[in-house]
């Protein structure tokens, strides 16, 4: 009689099959933990997943208010705009369109009737701002307030924290010689006046217009 084969499958890997099953052994008393831990990966991952799909969808929102707030100024709705802007600092106050809102509040408030506190919302606005750049432009607007104010100390102080790093140096540096020759120091006004010519020569011809005008 022929001896009967042990009923083996083909193509199986013995070795491996008793791996598995050893390292079975091994983590069944820990496999509720296992697939505790499993199931709160997966969660985890939906919940960032959802998460991201509602901040995304919160910023569309403040996107278009942003845009609508845009279209109204524009078209000089004033009440419109002031109610968005107001809607928007209120519920969208911290998405990075926040620094848009407060430029066109600041706007708003420039071309108004009303007379609202510009070093104040100039104030939010730069406070908003990441880089040194923008914020520098907003330090001579605030200068050009306390210029408008007869503040020229105050003024001077703000225009020398902007050097040559800066976009805005030439107007910041032809503010400050109005400023000086506003001040009756005449001699101190043309070497600024002289530095802004040199600076802008060739390059910028409205403040090299305006720096030879001054120095005559």
């Amino acid at each position: 009689m022929k001896k009967e084969k042990v009923p083996i499958e083909e193509n199986v890997d013995i070795e491996l099959e008793y791996k598995l099953l050893h390292l079975y052994d091994k983590i069944k008393p820990y496999i509720k933990f296992i697939i505790g831990a499993f199931l709160a990966f997966i969660l985890a991952i939906v919940g960032y997943i959802y998460y991201k799909n509602k901040q995304n969808q919160y910023y569309q929102q403040a996107s278009l208010y942003v845009l609508k707030i845009k279209n109204e100024l524009e078209s000089w709705k004033i009440k419109e705009a002031k109610k968005d802007i107001k809607f928007f600092k209120a519920n969208y106050a911290d998405t990075p369109y926040m620094k848009l809102v407060y430029g066109y509040e600041l706007t708003l408030a420039k071309k108004g009737k009303e007379k609202k506190d510009l070093y104040e919302l100039s104030s939010q606005l730069k406070d908003s701002l990441s880089t040194d750049q923008m914020k520098g432009y907003i330090t001579e607007y605030q200068a050009s307030l306390d210029y408008n104010n007869g503040k020229y100390n105050d003024a001077l102080a703000k225009l020398e924290k902007i050097d040559q790093s800066h976009f805005n140096y030439l107007s910041a540096l032809t503010l400050k010689g109005f400023i000086l020759k506003k001040e009756g120091k005449d001699v101190k006004a043309k070497e600024v006046f002289k530095e802004v010519q040199e600076f802008s020569k060739g390059k910028f011809r409205y403040f090299e217009q305006i720096a030879k005008n001054n120095l005559q």
